[in-house]
């Protein structure tokens, strides 16, 4: 049994809790988003140099944990995992929708989007949760990735 230690961010090196073993791989696709976000301005980073300019944030039940986060770190991108967190974030953004088909039912989408703050700060919102890749493509979701807006 492993257990999840609170510990504060990192920068430089990869905070331990991107290497959290899950068996069902939600942390496997957050490596794997992570690198492409990043890839789309640093081609070259490597996976842990992604993962080291890095950081997942658990809102649960403190939303108010967005505003000190995006004061502490100051984010280039925002995503967030799912409808949830972005609703409760509550964050004022022009956004484009980007939807990704369902590979299982024909007709069905699911909705994301990117865009960005009056202040220029990158955000989007994931068409679906990390946890729930086999809902989607991989090849459909490194689209919705690779189409982070350049930051200004």
């Amino acid at each position: 049994m492993y257990s999840w230690r609170e510990l504060p961010p990192t920068l430089g090196t990869p905070h331990e809790g991107f290497y959290y073993p899950d068996p069902l791989g939600f942390w496997t696709e957050v490596r794997r988003w992570t690198t492409v976000i990043v890839r789309t301005a640093e081609p070259q980073a490597s996976g842990a140099d992604a993962l080291a300019v890095s950081a997942l944030l658990h809102l649960g039940e403190q939303p108010d944990r967005v505003a000190w986060a995006l004061d502490l770190m100051r984010p280039a991108i925002v995503l967030f995992l799912d409808e949830a967190s972005w609703v409760a974030a509550a964050i004022d953004a022009k956004t484009n929708p980007f939807s990704i088909p369902d590979p299982h039912r024909p007709g069905v989408v699911y909705e994301g989007s990117w865009g960005s703050t009056d202040s220029g700060q990158i955000v989007g919102k994931a068409p679906q949760h990390p946890a729930a890749h086999s809902l989607y493509k991989k090849e459909d979701m490194d689209t919705f990735l690779g189409a982070v807006p350049p930051n200004d």
